[in-house]
This record gives C-alpha cells, sequence and structure tokens, in this order.
C-alpha cells in the first residue's frame, strides 16, 4: 500500500471514530427506540457507525456507492438491506441517491413479535445477508421490483407521519408498521430468483423450521430434506452460518422459549420442559444450568416477584 493510500485510510478510520450516530442523534424519544434518517438526495459522507442500533436501508431512487472497511457495492433504486451494529459504512459516487434510513434497536422492537422468526425470509434479511455480504459480493441482497419498491415507500410514509403527529398510541401503530414492512420484506425474499439469495433461503429454510417446531422431535433427515443437502453440507453450512450445530441450536431455542415460560407463568418444571421439547426434566435442568448458569428454580425465583 502506498504512504498516500496508508494516510487516507488513517484519516478514514480517525474521523469514522469521531463520526458516530448516537441513540440520541437518531432516536427522537429515548423512550421509544425507533427513528427515521433520510438524506434526499444522500450526500458522499465518510466511514461512519450506528451506536447501540440497526438500521434498515431502503433505496428508492438514483444509485451510488455503499462502501465499508474493506469493500465496496454499487447500489440502486429498489435495494434493501441491513446494516447490524457498529459496522463501519458509508456512501460515495451518488448520482441522486435517495434513501429511506429507518434506525430501530433489535432487542427492543424485534423481540416483540416473535413469531416473524418464523418467516425464512427474516432470517436472511437480519442474520444471513450481512454475514455472507462480502462472500456473496452483496449479490444475495433484496432487490424490489419498482411496484414493491412503491408498495413499501407507501408503509414508510405511513410510519413517517405516525412519528410526526405524536399522536396518542403512534409507537403502536409505528410497530405495527415497521412489522408490516418488515414481513413484506420477508415473504418477498421467499421468492427471490438470484442464486446466491436462493442459497441462503435453503439455510434460512432449516432455521426457521427449527423455530416453529422447537417443541417436536426434529431428526437431521428431516432438515436435510428441507436444505435438499447431504448430511454433511447442511452440518458444514449451518455451522458457518449460525456458529452452532443443528441440536446445539436447537437446544438454544428450546431454552429461550423456557425462559420465557418461567419468567411469565406458574407452570412446573417438568411442564415447562415437556412444553419445550424436552422429554426428561433432569436433562432440561442440566440443560439450562449450562445455559443460563442457574438452575430452572433459582431463574424462577430471581425474576418472578415475591407474592406478599
Amino acid at each position: 500500500m502506498s504512504l498516500s493510500n496508508k494516510v487516507s485510510e488513517y484519516m478514514d478510520r480517525a474521523g469514522a471514530e469521531k463520526n458516530v450516530w448516537t441513540r440520541a442523534e437518531v432516536f427522537p424519544h429515548a423512550s421509544f427506540p425507533f427513528g427515521m434518517r433520510c438524506d434526499n438526495p444522500q450526500t458522499p459522507d465518510q466511514l461512519h457507525k450506528h451506536s447501540g442500533f440497526w438500521e434498515l436501508v431502503v433505496v428508492y431512487k438514483g444509485e451510488g456507492i455503499h462502501f465499508t472497511e474493506k469493500e465496496e457495492y454499487p447500489v440502486r433504486a429498489g435495494d434493501v438491506f441491513v446494516i447490524r451494529g457498529e459496522q463501519l459504512h458509508g456512501y460515495k459516487n451518488s448520482q441522486r441517491l435517495f434513501l429511506k434510513n429507518i434506525c430501530f434497536d433489535p432487542n427492543q422492537i424485534l423481540v416483540q413479535v416473535d413469531h416473524i422468526k418464523k418467516l425464512p425470509g427474516y432470517h436472511i434479511l437480519f442474520e444471513l445477508e450481512p454475514k455472507y455480504r462480502r462472500a456473496h459480493n452483496f449479490e444475495s441482497r433484496l432487490q424490489l421490483s419498482p411496484e414493491e419498491t412503491a408498495h413499501l415507500m407507501s408503509i414508510i410514509s405511513l410510519i413517517e407521519s405516525e412519528m410526526d403527529s405524536e399522536l396518542p398510541g403512534y409507537e403502536y401503530t409505528v410497530i405495527a408498521l415497521f412489522m408490516q414492512a418488515v414481513s413484506f420484506l420477508c415473504r418477498r425474499y421467499a421468492r427471490t430468483t438470484r442464486k446466491a439469495s436462493r442459497n441462503l433461503l435453503q439455510m434460512a429454510s432449516v432455521i426457521s423450521h427449527i423455530e416453529t417446531h422447537y417443541a417436536e422431535q426434529i431428526e437431521l433427515r428431516d432438515l436435510q430434506e428441507i436444505a435438499h443437502m447431504s448430511s454433511s453440507t447442511l452440518l458444514r453450512m449451518f455451522k458457518e452460518t449460525t456458529e452452532y450445530t443443528p441440536i446445539e441450536y436447537l437446544l438454544r431455542v428450546r431454552i429461550s422459549k423456557a425462559v420465557e415460560l418461567l419468567r411469565c407463568g406458574e407452570t412446573s418444571i417438568t411442564n415447562v420442559a415437556f412444553a419445550v421439547g424436552f422429554l426428561d426434566s433432569n436433562y432440561f435442568s442440566r440443560q439450562f444450568k449450562r445455559a443460563m448458569n442457574m438452575s430452572p428454580s433459582e431463574y424462577r425465583a430471581l425474576v418472578q416477584p415475591v407474592t406478599l
């Protein structure tokens, strides 16, 4: 690398450290972790990152270059993608590039509608495509038709109107509209014809099946049929995608569901175990303690209020 390139890279990194979008700047109200940012058109900017939130980017007009520390990709009208966490990124070479940046805290917004995880498209949009973006050279991104883009923009306009009005209950309406938009995008991903996206859809379908049927007996051959893969390919790709084996992932989902039941009910530990797919309550207790560093009964005592 030449000295000038090294200096340029250093300046970009130094600028990015200063150019951080904070929650206070993006969310109008600290109590409601949702906000919108729009640049019309998008102006070239240096690398920047987000602190404490994700961003759903909708390109609805024009074209340009989206770049990170290590790569750059052309974007154009109809592109939809997610920027997770504190990933450094920016835009350049914009030709009347118009974006809608929907900013949200996934830990407070997405968890409120857990059923969305049953859609394979959810796992592609928020988990798999961002992870495989570099490997796929951004070819697995979601690309909407002009008609689909117009439909999505109509939902976004309603969100903006609610955000501007701040009428009583606007928070609920905003989240409902946002989830409507997410559901639309997830369903659209399921109809994609891009090869890279289809490959992700196979793995997302496996993850979605586990999320939906966690309380049932799930065999590796069932997952093979869903993914249309050999066992060795499935195990390799699943581990690459999630960092877990299918069995490890299933256990994590079951423990997560058990946590929900323990927090909000008086169901016995044994019945909680059976409800989330464990056939042995002792095995459930061991796995729960391994994951949570405490037994199910200790967790219940910790999270449920004491009644006098």
